[in-house]
């Protein structure tokens, strides 16, 4: 995901190589992220580093965030931004672990790879005009961006958009591995999937009208379409993925309450 914001952000309005630099430890990743983003990259945060610095995006893994946190408050200019995407840490642990008052907190998505992500975010109260026309600018440059003003929707929003890829491509391969047990051949299968997904969301992005609208018009009485319902609704398939959606909600809540305490307890040790 650190790959995807910085692609995003180098075609964020206003934004050039020059002025970004990265920071990774991995001597082989320094060279490919510089060769294919032309950015700075250093293998350590340094104070010069963030002593010049408008903005810092934190995008490593929360268990590692304890030894960034203590570099940022003590050298981070007083009104810079704070953006995290790392899932599962609240603005209140950033903002205690950092001592920054203008923080920015971001639950973005894979597809923000090819442009077309969905970056839920919410920012702190300190977090000044210019700064939220620059997370705009930023996300939405990566995809869709929507600003919440409620930090308790994020276990939700994880749940929907955050594991929300993996559910499509879940659903993809069933789909594609059933059309090859009725006979079709892998790519043939692969191509009739695929486009299918692309249109019809492609369909349903495009319209007023709602998803179960839509359904309705694929689905004729007596039809393929409504033989195929048939069989889905016995297992009852909407509240399958009720059920669903609400266990990857609760193991959201249980991270954040996990990696917020270990943030906390490392920042007094």
């Amino acid at each position: 995901m650190g790959r995807a914001v910085l692609q995003a952000l180098l075609h964020a309005p206003g934004v050039s190589a020059r002025q970004v630099t990265v920071v990774e430890h991995n001597p082989k990743q320094q060279k490919v992220l510089a060769s294919e983003f032309s950015v700075q990259v250093v293998a350590e945060l340094t104070p010069v580093t963030l002593a010049r610095v408008t903005a810092v995006l934190v995008a490593v893994k929360p268990q590692d965030f304890s030894s960034v946190a203590t570099q940022i408050r003590k050298y981070i200019p007083k009104n810079s931004l704070l953006i995290s995407i790392m899932a599962g840490v609240h603005v209140s642990t950033l903002r205690s672990a950092t001592s920054c008052s203008r923080i920015v907190r971001v639950m973005p998505n894979l597809p923000m790879v090819v442009g077309e992500g969905c970056s839920a975010w919410y920012a702190s109260r300190g977090v000044a005009k210019a700064q939220r026309v620059f997370t705009r600018a930023l996300f939405g440059a990566g995809g869709e961006q929507l600003e919440i003003h409620n930090e308790g929707m994020f276990d939700a929003i994880t749940a929907v958009s955050g594991s929300g890829p993996a559910y499509v491509f879940s659903f993809a391969a069933d789909l594609m591995q059933a059309a090859r047990q009725l006979g079709l051949p892998a790519e043939i299968a692969k191509k009739l999937v695929l486009q299918t997904l692309k249109g019809s969301v492609a369909l349903l992005a495009e319209s007023s009208d709602s998803a179960e609208e839509w359904r309705a018009r694929v689905t004729s009485k007596g039809g393929t379409t409504e033989a195929a319902f048939r069989v889905l609704h016995k297992v009852r398939l909407d509240k399958l993925w009720l059920r669903a959606l609400r266990a990857a909600a609760r193991r959201s809540q249980a991270i954040s309450t996990l990696i917020d305490g270990t943030i906390q307890k490392n920042k007094y040790e």
